[in-house]
């Protein structure tokens, strides 16, 4: 990962969506700050750059593009293990930072899509299935990706015990699973469906082996 990459790439985000006036500099910074906060294993700059490699691999296909990525960049700035309202003050955090430079109505969608990476269920439109699919697709992965990702995200809640992160994992994952598709676009479920599905067999398979 470059981070002058990562910065370059959000300045000319946050240029096109705020204007030339509106100086990224200062934003990047926080976004950086809190991406690189100690507790975060997963929920990092790592992330956000393999979610941009998801927006870039679909695009053609997501008409809104800018609000999507301005959704990316801000939708775990705010992240606390067992929280309930990471994605609610991210979009707080988004809209405080972009209201004076952006159009109310943008922001708003923004915020909106933040917010549902909460991931309660059916997306509300195409736009935000997209943004969806796109902070899922890790579970598309190769094994060893997302069993990365799984162990990264273990470290993200050293406080908690084996027993009840893991019990906690497993009604995530099979809530996930009980839905009619985890990928809800054409695009990522054709690509990452069956591989995301396999992936979440075998490891609540070993979880329950080892007696989780």
């Amino acid at each position: 990962m470059d981070i002058n990459i990562l910065s370059d790439r959000f300045s000319d985000s946050w240029r096109r969506c705020a204007g030339d006036s509106a100086d990224p500099a200062p934003v990047w910074k926080m976004l950086q700050e809190h991406y690189q906060e100690p507790h975060r294993f997963y929920h990092d700059l790592g992330h956000l750059e393999h979610c941009l490699g998801e927006l870039d691999a679909a695009n053609g296909r997501i008409e809104e593009f800018d609000a999507t990525e301005m959704a990316i960049w801000f939708h775990d700035i705010i992240y606390v293990y067992g929280a309930k309202d990471n994605e609610e003050l991210s979009a707080v955090t988004f809209r405080e930072l972009a209201s004076p430079h952006m159009t109310a109505q943008f922001v708003e969608r923004v915020c909106d899509l933040i917010i549902a990476t909460k991931h309660t269920g059916k997306a509300e439109d195409k736009g935000v299935a997209f943004l969806v699919d796109i902070d899922l697709s890790g579970f598309g992965l190769p094994w060893d990706g997302y069993y990365a990702d799984s162990m990264a995200l273990r470290k993200e809640a050293p406080e908690v015990s084996d027993e009840k992160y893991y019990q906690g994992k497993l009604r995530f994952l099979d809530e996930l699973v009980a839905w009619p598709k985890i990928f809800q676009t054409d695009y990522f479920n054709d690509r990452l469906e069956a591989t995301a599905r396999a992936n979440i067999a075998r490891f609540t398979a070993d979880l329950r082996e080892q007696g989780f």
